[in-house]
C-alpha cells in the first residue's frame, strides 16, 4: 500500500500538470482566433464606410495579445482609417443670431451629442442627416455629404421659435444658415460682376490699342521725315514695339467685350457659383493673338 500510494500521486501529478499546460495553450489559441476575427471585420466595415466601427476592431487586433503579424496589419490600418474619419464642428443659433448651446444632435436618427460644446465630432463619410432639437423651438434637420478625411468642417443652424406648441415636425433645411460666399454668389450685384469686369477691360484694351496706335504713326511719321531710309535700328525697333504692344490690346479689347457679352447672355442669378473667365494674350511674331477662357 505504501509503494502504490506515492505511485498514484504522481499520476495525478502530471495529469494535473498536462492539463495546466493545455489551458494556456486553449487560451492562446482563442485570443488569437479573436484577432484574426477582429481583423477581418475591421477590413470589411473599412469597405462599407463605417470608418468608426472598423478603427474599434483595428484597435482590438493592434494589442499585444495577438501574434506579431496581425498586429502590424492592424496598426497600419489603424492608422490609415484614423486619417480618414471625418470631423465636423457643429454649431447653432437662436432666432436672434446668438449662440446656443442646450441642443441635442442626432445623426441618421442616432445619438450624436446631448449638447453643443464646440468640439469636433467624428461622423462617417456618406449622404448624412443632422438633427437639430431645441426645447421650444422648431426642430431643424440639415442633410450634407461628408467626405473622406473631411477634417473640422463647419455646419450650423439656425432655430426658431416653435409656431404651434408642441410641434415635432421638421423642415428640411429650414434654418440652415447658408454660407456667406453662397449667399454672395446669389446676389445681383455679384452676378453683373463679370460683365462689368470684362466690359472694363474691353474699354482699356480699346482705349490703350488707339494711343499706342497713334503713337506709333506719329513716331513713323517722324523717322520719314527726319532719317528714313538711315534710321537706326533702336528707333524702328522702337516703333514696332509700339504697333506689337497696341495690337496686344486690340486683341485683348476683342476678346473682353465678347467675355462681357457672353456672361451677360448666360448669367444665372440663381446659380450656386458665378460664372469665371479669363482672358490670354499671346505674342506671335509679327502680332499678337488673345484667347478667352470661361465656365458659364
Amino acid at each position: 500500500m505504501n509503494q502504490r500510494t506515492p505511485r498514484r500521486s504522481l499520476v495525478a501529478a502530471a495529469a494535473l500538470s498536462a492539463l495546466a499546460c493545455l489551458h494556456p495553450a486553449r487560451a492562446l489559441a482563442g485570443d488569437a482566433e479573436a484577432c484574426f476575427t477582429a481583423s477581418e471585420e475591421g477590413q470589411r466595415l473599412r469597405d462599407e464606410g463605417r470608418l468608426r466601427e472598423a478603427r474599434a476592431r483595428f484597435i482590438a487586433c493592434g494589442g499585444a495579445a495577438c501574434p506579431d503579424l496581425v498586429q502590424s496589419d492592424c496598426a497600419g490600418w489603424l492608422s490609415d482609417v484614423t486619417s480618414r474619419v471625418p470631423t465636423l464642428i457643429v454649431s447653432a443659433q437662436d432666432e436672434r443670431g446668438h449662440d446656443v448651446a442646450d441642443v441635442r444632435l442626432t445623426i441618421d436618427g442616432a445619438p450624436l451629442a446631448a449638447r453643443l460644446d464646440g468640439k469636433a465630432v467624428e461622423v462617417d463619410p456618406g449622404e448624412r442627416v443632422l438633427r437639430f432639437e431645441r426645447a421650444g423651438s422648431a426642430p431643424v434637420e440639415l442633410r450634407l455629404v461628408v467626405r473622406e478625411g473631411e477634417k473640422l468642417r463647419r455646419v450650423s443652424a439656425r432655430l426658431a421659435r416653435s409656431a404651434a406648441p408642441g410641434s415635432g415636425a421638421a423642415t428640411p433645411g429650414a434654418g440652415a444658415i447658408a454660407p456667406r460666399e453662397d449667399r454672395a454668389a446669389s446676389s445681383p450685384a455679384s452676378a453683373l460682376f463679370l460683365p462689368l469686369a470684362l466690359g472694363g477691360a474691353a474699354v482699356a484694351g480699346g482705349v490703350a490699342y488707339a494711343a499706342l496706335g497713334l503713337s506709333a504713326r506719329a513716331d513713323t511719321d517722324r523717322l520719314r521725315t527726319t532719317c528714313a531710309p538711315r534710321c537706326t535700328e533702336a528707333e524702328v525697333d522702337a516703333v514696332r514695339t509700339k504697333v506689337l504692344a497696341a495690337n496686344i490690346a486690340f486683341g485683348v479689347g476683342v476678346a473682353a467685350l465678347g467675355g462681357a457679352v457672353a456672361a451677360l447672355l448666360l448669367r444665372r442669378p440663381d446659380a450656386a457659383a458665378p460664372p469665371a473667365a479669363a482672358v490670354y494674350g499671346v505674342l506671335l511674331p509679327g502680332g499678337a493673338a488673345a484667347a478667352l477662357s470661361g465656365r458659364f
